[in-house]
């Protein structure tokens, strides 16, 4: 493809048809070999348990297999095309089932890039183009890879209907991070910057796996599986994907670069932020950081949605917020909960902690009446006991007394903020003219009290999202939909702001 024939056509009824580089056959057929690998593999340990051994057969079975599923790939990449035309992207796929997918320039979120290890071989780039929805959000709607070179130019020429501005790629590397990210500052966000749900499951099942290596218990693999997907996993593929990380902001529009083995850089444009998350995991907040986050529709990969900064000082999270999208903040003293929402808030820890005591106290009577108990399993009931009857129930209550005590609630005139959780801490700053559905909702005790929970529905990264407000007056937080009410009757929303 020509210099030419790689500009996007400019309202001419001109059109460009490209094709995926034929390295993705290759990047494809190296993803089945290993897959088909390890289930033959397995099938082949099943049946040599049983006396079975095919040998050389399972050889022949991997080779049709592999070389079955090569030609389907050849097929899906000579049959699928890309059209570049005035308005939109059409891309038709003509295999088993013929399927043309539309995607207009107006609705791209973004095109996003994205170098894995095949790429850099074959001096190739993978653009994703993600749309402004929160229908598939995980998944571009579209994935073309071509050469490096035509790769920018068609990136630029799409960027430019996305964002109405003229940036190369050139310029861009020359552009300076807003905040200095060391690779042992997304060391220790990938440790310390999951909820602590999380990492209190991950970290407990494999405590468990190591206790039942040594004593024999049961149950010793499946708690190691439970630590590597709910805790080792993400804390690596985090680190992976933020590595050599940098972000910075030209006119409206923001991009975040980061991968230490796949290289990815993301561009969106500050309209099309519905939140932005200042997050607190309990860990982080016992070292004084936090980390930044946005909500923005079609912009969200596996990993999850676009992060502003990894784990900094809450001080320098702050100072970057200012900084890179000042749009989202705003300066009003927030109120937090009244005393009145005190005993709303405790009365539903305080019965399941009071639960959790009587079966505590019905399994230790129980414990008590059995014979025969080694000193390692009585030591076992007792440690079981005691979780049920003091640990459990005092986080419960502890849970309770941080939550009324931390969160908060503020608006302004753009603008509304939310501070949620406990042990975790979370901040939102979320647009009015952004919010899909708020509901302002009593509970029976919280109706004595004459408070109240707002529930926030939006759209985000990873779909729709319900952002659960704490508890305050009634009449406070029934301004939250008054006022989404009164910016559509009176004109201030104006959905092309946000185009």
């Amino acid at each position: 493809m020509t210099d030419e024939e790689s500009a996007m056509p400019e309202n001419t009824g001109g059109q460009i048809v490209l094709r995926n580089h034929w390295s993705v056959i290759i990047g494809n057929i190296l993803s089945a070999v290993i897959t088909v690998g390890i289930m033959l593999f397995i099938t082949a340990l099943n049946f040599s348990e049983k006396g079975l051994d095919y040998g050389e057969r399972w050889v022949v079975i991997g080779i049709i297999l592999v070389g079955s599923l090569t030609f389907i790939f050849w097929r899906r990449w000579k049959l699928t095309t890309y059209t570049f035309g005035d308005t939109e992207i059409t891309v038709d796929r003509d295999t088993v089932f013929k399927k043309q997918i539309h995607i207009q320039y107006s609705r791209l979120a973004s095109v996003n890039v994205r170098r894995s290890i095949i790429n850099h071989i074959f001096g190739t780039t993978a653009l994703l183009f993600n749309v402004n929805s929160s229908v598939n959000s995980a998944q571009a709607e579209a994935i073309l890879t071509l050469k490096k070179d035509e790769a920018d130019k068609i990136r630029e020429a799409i960027s430019q209907r996305i964002f109405q501005r003229e940036m190369v790629v050139k310029e861009e590397v020359k552009q300076e991070t807003l905040v200095e990210i060391s690779n042992f500052d997304v060391i220790l966000h990938g440790f310390f910057g999951q909820p602590s749900q999380q990492s209190i499951i991950g970290l407990a099942s494999l405590a468990y796996s190591i206790w039942s290596l040594f004593w024999g218990a049961s149950g010793g693999l499946a708690a190691i599986i439970i630590f590597v997907f709910s805790y080792a996993y993400p804390m690596v593929m985090s680190i992976l994907r933020y590595y050599n990380y940098r972000i910075y902001r030209v006119n409206d529009t923001i991009t975040v670069e980061s991968g230490m083995i796949n290289n990815y850089r993301s561009s969106f444009s500050v309209k099309k932020v519905n939140a932005i998350r200042i997050r607190q995991p309990l860990l982080a907040r016992f070292m004084g950081k936090a980390l930044l986050e946005a909500e923005v529709v079609g912009i969200a990969d596996q990993q999850g949605i676009p992060l502003l900064c990894p784990l900094k000082s809450k001080k320098t999270v702050m100072t970057l917020a200012n900084q890179l999208i000042p749009e989202m903040l705003f300066d009003v003293e927030k109120s937090g909960q009244p005393s009145k929402a005190l005993i709303p808030t405790m009365a539903n820890r305080v019965f399941f902690a009071l639960v959790l005591i009587a079966v505590g106290f019905c399994f230790y009577t129980y414990t008590e009446s059995l014979a025969d108990l080694g000193y390692w399993e009585h030591l076992a009931l007792l440690a079981i006991d005691a979780l049920l009857m003091l640990i459990l129930p005092a986080i419960l209550v502890i849970h309770g007394l941080l939550a009324h005590a931390g969160r908060a609630f503020a608006s302004s005139d753009e603008l509304f903020m939310f501070v949620i959780g406990a042990y975790d801490r979370e901040t939102d700053f979320i647009r009015y003219d952004k919010v899909q559905m708020s509901v302002v909702s009593s509970g029976i005790i919280q109706r004595r009290f004459g408070v109240a929970q707002c529930t926030i529905s939006t759209m985000s990264a990873m779909g729709a999202k319900n952002i659960r407000s704490g508890v305050f007056f009634k009449e406070d937080l029934d301004a939250v939909p008054s006022e989404i009410m009164a910016r559509i009757r009176d004109g201030r929303y104006d959905y092309k702001r946000y185009q």
